[in-house]
């Protein structure tokens, strides 16, 4: 378990990231914030970090419903997300790895924690801001997740048969 995925973690939330970063394997590269982009990605990686999630698919899978039900955002600034030339690339070559099937598969496995990261959203104080307040960086994860009423997920709800892939 990474130090940013317990619940009373003490790290900042920039702290929190340089540790989501560091946790990547040497093949997988790290996207970071462009002119184009803006903070985008960084905000996006808050929500791996605040949520308390690696970058495995299920995991990227399970975030979508944090975002979607947990976060406050603007639906123009998520699509932006989704036209970054990087991230297009990254759809569309895990869609050539796994196929339709295999995205349906990956969703499916994760069914029962999507529909505990409901609950655990609708149970929040607040929603997180998907584009993340400046000074957020410089608080604690506790603080922040306190304040917004955050209950990651426990390692016993996060059971799930990890998808077979290629690479």
């Amino acid at each position: 378990m990474l130090e940013y995925q317990k619940q009373d973690c003490d790290l900042t939330l920039q702290e929190g990231l340089e540790c989501y970063y560091k946790s990547f394997p040497e093949s997988t590269e790290v996207f970071m914030d462009n002119q184009e982009s803006g903070t985008m990605m960084r905000d996006h990686d808050c929500t791996h970090v605040i949520f308390g999630l690696d970058i495995s698919l299920e995991q990227e899978a399970i975030l979508d419903t944090w975002v979607l039900w947990g976060s406050k955002w603007k639906l123009k600034y998520l699509l932006g997300y989704n036209k970054l030339p990087e991230i297009k690339q990254l759809t569309k070559d895990l869609f050539k790895e796994l196929g339709i099937l295999g995205f349906l598969k990956l969703y499916w496995r994760v069914s029962s924690i999507k529909r505990k990261v409901m609950f655990k959203a609708f149970k929040m104080k607040k929603k997180w801001p998907f584009k993340v307040p400046e000074d957020y960086l410089s608080m604690k994860i506790s603080d922040l997740r306190k304040e917004h009423g955050i209950q990651v997920l426990l390692g016993e709800e996060m059971k799930y048969v990890p998808i077979e892939r290629v690479n």
